[in-house]
């Protein structure tokens, strides 16, 4: 006998059953109908890459890629673990057919082989917008006011922009008084503040090969740190890092930001200054930021990005400025299930016809498919229960709200018998008046 094969998913991976991605589907509609009001156009990258693209040559890239094996292949190939990488090379390769600024957003799957954890997969659903060809804060400040759009377009409860910038961080080697070769590790350590807490970005910093900082400058970046906690956060830091031109910069761009923020109908109290904001990937080079869940802060941030000025020039002599947003789909889903914010939305086709009389059936199947192309979405009925009421309660079971029955008796009246199961009514109505009957139960149901 043949052995069955375990059907479990490997770890960090996950099915949607259609209860949830209907939800999921409503989401992502919501996601880009707010991207297209603000002039964004569509572009669909590739999901396998080459890994040096991925990587951009760095021999020392961390993270962990999944590779892309095929039998006689010579070149190495991976899969996208973001969408941002792919949409730099595009811009390389194809910057005469793209009109700049270019707006551009961009939904589909990338993958990390890193720990999975709650709300965090190796395998998820991201959906970008970015701006590339400008360098104006108001470009920056537009990406944020898109992330509020977004998330109060979903109806997500609570939540807080926690925005900064690279060029601050950048200026802490001056303040602190380690060596400014050390800065890309110093800001990967404080990256996992709010996961791992100061005792662990601590010992990171005293003890990890690629740092090795001293007590003294350790004790300077924990007082920069705690600037997040005093009245005015920025004025802390503008006072702090004054000896470090861009740091000011840095400052200065953030002021600018918020004036903009306050123009584009952005509420103070959706975004916060937070100095201990570095995001994890080297390609930043100006404002960043994450947004947060405050109730659900354990899942991290579910929509993050920032400016990345030099990722184009990885892949060409171009000097091209960019920045941009990226929601991440599978860990708000799991962050909303959680605090139960999700919608029970049931069956998307609302409307069935049931299929118990042998002699009616192709009457049935034509009832349907005209109310399909009157617009309204409408199941039939193919299980191998015969019954009326078996099917009845088929129905029931399943959460539809009107269900249609047309049977011999119904036939030779010309008649339609209409159960609204959410009222536990019903009406006959000619065969004529069916669609606008439905409308109107589903109109007077909410």
């Amino acid at each position: 006998m043949k052995k069955k094969v375990d059907p479990r998913l490997p770890s960090g991976f996950r099915d949607y059953l259609p209860e949830e991605m209907i939800v999921r589907e409503q989401m992502l509609d919501t996601i880009r109908d707010v991207f297209k009001t603000f002039g964004f156009l569509p572009l669909e990258t590739s999901i396998i890459e080459r890994e040096e693209v991925l990587t951009g040559g760095d021999p020392d890239f961390k993270k962990q890629i999944f590779g892309v094996g095929i039998k006689g292949q010579k070149e190495k190939l991976a899969l996208r673990f973001d969408l941002t990488v792919p949409l730099a090379r595009v811009v390389a390769t194809r910057r005469n057919e793209l009109h700049q600024p270019f707006k551009r957003y961009e939904m589909g799957k990338t993958w990390r082989g890193e720990r999975a954890q709650a709300g965090r997969f190796k395998e998820f659903l991201q959906c970008d917008a970015d701006i590339v060809g400008s360098e104006s804060a108001a470009s920056d400040a537009e990406i944020l006011a898109l992330v509020y759009e977004v998330i109060h377009a979903l109806e997500v409860p609570r939540f807080l922009i926690h925005v900064n910038s690279r060029k601050i961080l950048n200026g802490l080697s001056v303040f602190a008084g380690f060596p400014e070769s050390k800065t890309h590790h110093v800001l990967r350590a404080i990256d996992k503040l709010d996961k791992q807490g100061w005792a662990s970005v601590a010992k990171e910093l005293e003890e990890s090969e690629g740092g090795k900082l001293s007590k003294t400058a350790i004790k300077k970046i924990k007082e920069f740190l705690d600037s997040a906690k005093a009245r005015a956060p920025l004025v802390a830091i503008k006072e702090l890092l004054a000896g470090s031109p861009i740091s000011r910069e840095g400052v200065k761009e953030i002021e600018l930001i918020g004036k903009h923020l306050e123009a584009l109908g952005v509420p103070e109290s959706a975004w916060v200054f937070d100095p201990s904001i570095a995001r994890g990937l080297g390609y930043y080079t100006g404002m960043v930021f994450e947004t947060i869940l405050l109730a659900a802060p354990e899942f991290g941030s579910v929509c993050s990005g920032g400016r990345y000025d030099g990722l184009v020039s990885s892949f060409s002599s171009m000097s091209v400025p960019a920045v941009g947003m990226s929601v991440g789909l599978d860990r708000l889903f799991s962050a909303l299930t959680k605090l139960k914010q999700v919608p029970s939305l049931g069956k998307r086709a609302e409307t069935i016809v049931l299929n118990f009389d042998p002699q009616t059936e192709y009457e049935c199947e034509t009832l349907a498919t005209e109310l399909r192309r009157a617009g309204i979405a409408t199941d039939f009925y193919y299980g191998g229960e015969k019954t009326l009421k078996g099917q009845l309660a088929y129905a029931a079971k399943a959460n539809y709200h009107v269900v249609l029955i047309l049977g011999s008796e119904e036939r030779k009246k010309g008649l339609v018998q209409i159960k609204d199961m959410r009222r536990h009514s019903q009406e006959n109505v000619p065969l004529r008046e069916v669609s606008e009957t439905i409308r109107r139960l589903c109109i007077e149901s909410g």
